[in-house]
């Protein structure tokens, strides 16, 4: 149900967008087709698109629509929506996902049974029904070398990489993590009040991370949720050593230790009620 702005809603999902139209389009009619029994409020952040994304926001009702005259980065986008929200939770979704019916039923139902959970994630799909490694353990020095060089592609770097990834485990479990990958997850707004909102000084990349981090050394926990699931048109472009996405991903690695250094909280990891 979606919120006419007369009650705040349960859920708020903040979309942002930037060029991407067609995959938008996609993003904004799964959200429409949930089976969400509680209100909700959907807000899109376009970040300056020059693809005719405006002209499409302006024709689709029920929306809280911001624009940006260019391109403000993904900290600064997911922000302003969340400062516009007014539901007790706050879904981020990239353009590029696509929610499946019992989404956000199942998510906020695993909140409400959850209320330590501060930060949670769903179960990501490739196009193909294939699973994206979306859960993460913290970057560690073996982590980011066996991710960024040729050694990754070694024995013990490939057994380095699958750790991160947590490919060892069962994914149709939900429990705890380190922290969870930005494409699609949800923060209780209350907890927003304690442990304050992205750092806007990351351009593309670990303002995701950072946030989980600091959600555990403020008392709270990240968990992945199996049965809140979305299709993503996920393309590893950050992958590339010589890319512009690349390099910012490199940027915000390198902010992100200079700010916390190499210690990492303690993360309590492990099963959470279902």
């Amino acid at each position: 149900m979606i919120s006419t702005g007369k009650s705040k809603p349960d859920l708020s999902v903040v979309v942002i967008t930037w060029n991407q139209l067609n995959l938008l389009k996609k993003c904004i009619s799964a959200l429409n087709k949930c089976t969400f029994s509680s209100s909700l409020e959907i807000i899109v952040v376009d970040n300056g698109s020059t693809d005719g994304t405006t002209d499409f926001l302006e024709s689709t009702g029920k929306l809280v629509k911001i624009r940006n005259n260019r391109n403000m980065g993904v900290a600064v986008a997911r922000n302003q929506g969340f400062r516009a929200s007014s539901g007790r939770y706050v879904l981020h979704l990239d353009d590029d996902t696509e929610v499946q019916a019992d989404c956000l039923e199942n998510l906020v139902k695993y909140m409400d049974m959850n209320p330590d959970v501060w930060l949670s994630a769903g179960k990501l799909l490739n196009p193909d029904g294939s699973l994206q490694y979306n859960a993460r353990t913290f970057y560690r020095l073996p982590t980011i070398i066996s991710r960024r060089t040729p050694f990754g592609k070694t024995r013990k770097g490939k057994h380095i990489t699958a750790g991160h990834l947590m490919q060892n485990w069962d994914h149709n479990n939900s429990r705890t993590v380190d922290w969870v990958c930005g494409a699609c997850f949800c923060m209780r707004k209350s907890a927003s009040e304690k442990i304050g909102l992205l750092d806007e000084g990351y351009f593309f990349g670990m303002e995701d991370l950072e946030w989980a981090y600091r959600v555990w050394q403020s008392g709270g926990r990240v968990a992945y949720v199996h049965d809140s699931i979305a299709m993503h048109h996920y393309q590893r472009s950050s992958s590339k050593l010589f890319s512009k996405k690349a390099f910012y991903h490199l940027m915000s690695l390198i902010r992100f230790h200079m700010k916390h250094g190499f210690g990492l909280p303690v993360t309590r990891s492990g099963t959470v009620n279902e």
